[in-house]
């Protein structure tokens, strides 16, 4: 990692673990409940995403990266895991409902217009599939060097412009 690189998860990581420390040794209440809830609601779910970011993003060449996505790739399959039973269970409770016996605490409309009333059953069971899929089937990107690429583009144009060469004619197919 470089120096902007370690700055900037210093920072991150001060801020993360700044933000509850100072918001309990303030004598104001009222300013350590809005830091409270700035923290869960903003700087988490940021941070999570920063992370997954990360996860997708890293080609896993250093050794940090290699054990990051080794130890992430779990609590991300997880994730993505619980997603997609939470959305399953809502399309299942809302076909249990439309179809089976309309139970009293669903307040859903009935047959046609009730299989509308997914909501964001589908949208989990999408996301945590594709979350839980990426996760399971991660595939380390390579990455080369300038040189390397270089070469490898050489290479590939070679391939290129041997299979495009139309073939010789020789004499003897002519004289039939």
């Amino acid at each position: 990692m470089n120096l902007k690189t370690s700055i900037r998860a210093a920072v991150y990581l001060l801020v993360y673990l700044g933000v509850p420390i100072v918001a309990g040794e303030l004598a104001n209440q009222t300013v350590g409940a809005v830091l409270g809830i700035v923290y869960i609601f903003l700087l988490v779910p940021l941070g999570i995403l920063k992370l997954i970011d990360f996860y997708h993003t890293n080609d896993g060449t250093t050794l940090f990266s290699r054990i990051f996505n080794l130890l992430f790739g779990g609590p991300l399959a997880f994730f993505g895991l619980v997603c997609l039973v939470a959305g399953v269970a809502i399309i299942g409770w809302v076909l249990y409902n439309v179809f089976v016996e309309r139970q009293k605490e669903y307040s859903g409309p009935s047959f046609v217009v009730g299989l509308s009333s997914f909501g964001v059953g589908v949208p989990l069971v999408l996301y945590g599939w594709l979350t839980f899929w990426s996760a399971v089937r991660r595939k380390e990107k390579v990455t080369l060097s300038p040189a390397e690429q270089e070469e490898f583009e050489h290479e590939e144009d070679d391939e290129e412009h041997a299979a495009k060469k139309p073939p010789q004619r020789t004499a003897d197919k002519f004289c039939d």
